[in-house]
């Protein structure tokens, strides 16, 4: 028996249904997709690890901008491409290679992977593949005699499960039309991006019309036509999540499996002070673009939900969430609140640490700043008084403003960044100096408190963590402050900068905490009913016992200083102020 005939009786009894996706069963193990690919395929694009995330499966992406399949097989041959853990972990070989050339043409193919005695040289796109789709069978096969696999004594070894991929879209009409032919040879399942990706080069009026040029970050020219190259990268690019959805796809009709659409809501930051934009995340999980929540197109994920101007707390209720081929979402009717702050409260300690600079201190930096590989690693450190979180709060953020971002780079080529972030915040009781720096800020340790996400839509507004239920242990275990730490886990993402509270281009946006009242409560820490206390009446300030008094704007910005029985405040801009003297604090709004 031929090994195109082992194969496809192999692929046939391999490719019963596996497991429905979800079902989280007690034992079983995730299923690994493993990529090969170009610049269309490395990580930074996002739709192969989003997509391995909705099946609930492990990605290992090896693409490297700039190659072809010729290095695989080259790597291949050299057996360095994949490590014995890797092939025995992977269930399914996804090649992503789409270079415009036949990689359908017969002419110098052979019968045997050994056969190819110049594979170490060969620059034949047709040859490579078939290289590497015979090694790799072969590879899986003599899994069977190898001690240290999981399919040691097993009859055939691993079952060899390939993916095959077209173009991103249908312009490269000399290498769809041939990967369809080789798919069709080896009877694999082929994930057609050109045909569901929603646009066509057929769909342009005129050549500068070319749909792929509003999705793509760069051009090429193939027959005369100038079409979109390499697609807007990152997780949360339209285009990629498009992809994902296309791959997922034909994942699930491959392998049986079953993803079920869903969403999830998260705030943009828990809390926002009175007359900020409330901002709600909407993040989409499987499902076919494009979406519809509340009977509104959504044709981008994550979707920023937004009220402007809140004046109360706002709840977001989302009572339908449909695909496009009208699959109603599995979380129903789901809400999410956001809260207006009675209370802000800065920061005693700001700064960050850089592994560049590794015996520098930065706490009295304009920015904090936040990175994460390469030897360029920066992480973010807060410090907050506990003494000022009243006992019974009812709810607590800490949020930054983002206030820039830099390109990140990848083998020294500029990435932009087009994708979620996720921030990770730990915590601890420590007190920290300007003294913090790389080389010791590995002394400290910190309990996870929680995560939220971030992108480049939510540049120049703030993003923020709950800590409520952190804050409160603490304040019961009898600390004094908190400090937190924000890293991300991802790597060769852009610099994140945000405010920090000594930056003088962006007074009064450093970092905050956030309090929240029960609701009824109308003030923070009001002083009693007694003649004593400072009491505000339209635009006077009375203060009888000729306390200190000073008033800050919601951000921390002292706005009034006082020790005279009355105040005139017809000067102070309209907004939220709280007025503090010794022993109280009154929160008031200056129409």
């Amino acid at each position: 028996m031929n090994t195109l005939a082992k194969y496809i009786l192999g692929v046939a009894a391999a490719c019963a249904p596996i497991a429905t996706i979800g079902a989280e069963q007690p034992g079983d193990e995730k299923l690994t997709f493993l990529l090969t690919g170009a610049s269309f395929a490395v990580p930074e694009n996002g739709w192969f690890e989003i997509g391995c995330e909705d099946l609930g499966a492990d990605a290992i992406n090896k693409a490297v901008s700039g190659e072809a399949i010729y290095h695989t097989a080259r790597r291949m041959n050299l057996g360095t491409f994949y490590t014995l853990e890797e092939l025995d972990k992977t269930d399914v070989f996804v090649i992503g290679h789409v270079h415009n050339q036949n990689v359908a043409n017969e002419q110098w193919l052979k019968d045997k992977w050994e056969d190819y005695t110049s594979i170490a040289s060969t620059t034949d796109y047709s040859v490579a593949y078939d290289y590497v789709i015979k090694r790799y069978i072969a590879d899986c096969e003599a899994l069977k005699d190898n001690p240290e696999s999981k399919y040691y004594g097993t009859e055939h070894g691993k079952p060899a499960r390939i993916m095959l991929c077209t173009h991103w879209h249908d312009s490269r009409t000399t290498y769809n039309p041939a990967i369809r032919k080789l798919a069709e040879k080896w009877n694999l399942p082929l994930v057609k991006f050109d045909d569901n990706i929603g646009f066509s080069r057929l769909d342009a009026e005129s050549p500068a019309d070319q749909p792929s040029l509003g999705f793509a970050h760069d051009t090429e020219t193939i027959g005369g036509v100038k079409y979109g190259w390499h697609p807007l990268r990152g997780s949360n690019s339209y285009i990629q999540r498009r992809m994902a959805q296309i791959f997922v796809e034909e994942a699930c009709d491959y392998l049986g499996l079953d993803v079920p659409f869903d969403y999830a809501l998260a705030p943009a930051s828990p809390l926002v002070v009175k007359g900020e934009t409330a901002r709600m995340m909407a993040t989409f999980k499987a499902g076919h673009y494009p979406f519809t929540l509340n009977g509104g197109e959504v044709t981008n994920c994550p979707y920023f939900w937004e009220v402007a101007d809140a004046q109360s707390d706002v709840t977001f209720l989302a009572e339908s969430v449909t695909d496009a081929r009208g699959t109603q979402a599995l979380s129903g009717a789901s809400k999410a609140t956001i809260h207006i702050a009675d209370k802000v409260i800065g920061p005693t300690y700001d700064s960050f640490v850089h592994q560049a600079e590794q015996s520098k201190g930065h706490a009295d930096a304009q920015t904090l700043d936040l990175k994460n590989g390469d030897g360029w690693t920066r992480r973010i450190y807060i410090t907050f008084p506990l003494d000022e979180v009243p006992d019974d709060a009812a709810r607590i953020g800490v949020r930054l403003y983002f206030e820039s971002v830099v390109p990140g780079k990848l083998n020294n080529e500029n990435r932009p960044l087009d994708g979620i972030e996720t921030l990770e915040l730990g915590g601890n009781t420590s007190t920290y100096t300007a003294n913090l720096t790389w080389d010791n800020h590995h002394s400290h340790v910190f309990e996870p408190v929680a995560t939220t996400l971030l992108t480049q839509n939510m540049l120049e507004s703030y993003v923020g963590w709950d800590v409520t239920d952190f804050v409160k242990a603490k304040i019961n275990e009898g600390a004094i402050y908190v400090t937190f730490r924000v890293s991300t886990p991802y790597q060769w993402r852009a610099l994140s900068r945000f405010t920090a509270s000594e930056s003088t281009t962006n007074p009064g946006k450093g970092p905050q905490m956030l309090v929240a009242m029960p609701r009824g409560t109308t003030s923070v820490n009001e002083p009693g009913n007694d003649d004593n206390g400072v009491t505000i009446r339209g635009n006077r300030l009375h203060n009888p016992s000729c306390e200190k008094v000073e008033i800050r704007t919601i951000d921390g910005l002292s706005a009034l200083r006082t020790d005279e029985a009355t105040a005139d405040l017809s000067s102070l801009s309209p907004g939220i102020y709280i007025a503090t003297g010794k022993g109280s604090a009154l929160k008031f709004v200056k129409n």
